[in-house]
């Protein structure tokens, strides 16, 4: 008698603790914070309505930890079957344009691509390349470059650069064009060094006879 009442307690006390993970089909609630999780999340995570709890939260672990749209996230189990997927979205913040084909990359902070587009109101740059495909990266160079472009949007609401060997072109308003190398520099020091030399020669409002601001040198050139 005592063979049989002690596994029948042990699997009453698993049945107990484990019996939602392992009887219960839950439904997929995914939101972002824009609402609706994009389709390259739902198209994956609708496949794990139906599932039982304990593999549908193993899988949602695993889909989210590796996909390059998601920032961070939380799974909650919501009586009576609803797991509910909460997600922080990535968004680009600069663009990479391909001079030849026009095709425009939508690239996140850390240089990754998120979408493709044929137009944007990002700050972007042009490159004579094939840019990286949806979830592919950007080179060092270009995300440097990007860094760039989006700190002179933010100061002269420019939204247009180009990339021409090692160097960053980008014109200012007043038809001063800044020329920015690609290596060895600090993003920071560079921008600070526009901001103080433009704001100098567009003294009053009126340029100076200056066309260039060149800051590949030690001190930068004026032309």
């Amino acid at each position: 008698m005592k063979k049989i009442i002690l596994p029948a307690i042990v699997f009453a006390i698993a049945a107990i603790f484990l019996g939602p993970g392992l009887f219960i089909k839950v439904k997929i609630n995914c939101l972002s914070q824009y609402g609706s999780c994009p389709p390259q999340i739902t198209d994956m995570t609708d496949s794990l309505n139906g599932k039982g709890l304990f593999y549908a939260k193993r899988r949602l672990a695993g889909i989210l930890k590796t996909n390059y749209l998601v920032s961070a996230y939380t799974v909650q189990f919501k009586l009576p079957d609803i797991l509910k997927v909460n997600l922080i979205v990535k968004k680009p913040v600069f663009a990479l344009k391909d001079n030849g084909s026009g095709t425009i990359a939508l690239v996140e902070k850390e240089g990754v691509v998120l979408a493709a587009s044929s137009s944007t109101d990002l700050p972007t740059i042009i490159v004579n390349e094939a840019v990286p495909p949806v979830g592919g990266s950007v080179s060092s160079a270009n995300l440097f470059a990007l860094t760039l472009m989006r700190g002179v949007f933010k100061m002269y609401q420019t939204t247009t650069g180009n990339i021409e060997g090692d160097t960053l072109l980008v014109d200012l308003p007043g038809s001063i064009r800044v020329i920015f190398p690609l290596a060895g520099s600090d993003a920071d020091m560079l921008l600070g060094s526009v901001r103080l030399i433009y704001s100098n020669i567009r003294d009053d409002g009126n340029a100076k006879p200056y066309s260039q601001i060149d800051l590949r040198y030690q001190n930068p050139v004026l032309r």
